[in-house]
């Protein structure tokens, strides 16, 4: 996996979408649908970024075993990421 460095939410969505990218080219199609309903739940407010965050880790959590290795390792970044910047607020 790459070194990823975030010094703004704009990098946690640039991230967000290489993972996206790399389903779309396996056809995961259902995953990426339901990362993407996931998504739609960030509005600006702390509440939203935690129905994101449940809902994405509830859709990784069914769908781990169908990623790769290296989407998981992305997936685990962005929820780590997440919970970190969501603890200290």
């Amino acid at each position: 996996m790459k070194d990823y460095k975030l010094t703004g939410w704009q990098d946690f969505w640039k991230i967000f979408d290489e993972l996206i990218a790399l389903l779309q080219l396996d056809k995961k199609v259902m995953i990426i649908d339901e990362f993407k309903d996931a998504q739609k739940n960030v509005n600006g407010l702390t509440d939203g970024w935690y129905e994101f965050k449940f809902a994405f880790e509830k859709s990784l959590k069914s769908n781990r075993q169908h990623l790769t290795s290296e989407q998981n390792e992305i997936a685990d970044f962005l929820i780590t990421t997440l919970n970190k910047s969501l603890k200290n607020r």
